[in-house]
């Protein structure tokens, strides 16, 4: 959270907080960046869990006439185990991972 509030910081231009497409886990730390930024002038694009049929947690964080409440969340472990990639998949992300991580520890542009 405070290298995100950092970059805001260092850019000097108002951040608009949003997420692709992210459980309530990923949604909760944009709505704990957007609750710590000093002003926020724009509406986040916070509302993906809905595009979801079904999210890691019990009690998903869902926007309500165009609100969320900031609470915690806990994935559960049925739902993740429900979820969960299968192992090839698992290991080409992590492949994918590592030659990003060599790419950027040389300083090269990932594109």
């Amino acid at each position: 959270m405070r290298r995100a509030l950092d970059i805001v910081a260092h850019a000097g231009l108002p951040a608009v907080v949003s997420s692709a497409l992210d459980t309530s886990v990923g949604i909760r730390a944009g709505l704990a960046l957007a609750a710590a930024l000093p002003e926020l002038p724009y509406a986040c694009g916070l509302g993906t869990v809905s595009l979801f049929t079904s999210d890691i947690t019990l009690d998903p964080l869902v926007a309500d006439d165009g609100a969320i409440r900031l609470r915690d969340v806990a994935a559960d472990a049925g739902l993740l185990e429900q979820f969960a990639a299968s192992a090839e998949r698992r290991d080409w992300w992590l492949a994918r991972l590592g030659r990003v991580h060599a790419l950027l520890a040389l300083g090269r542009s990932l594109t």
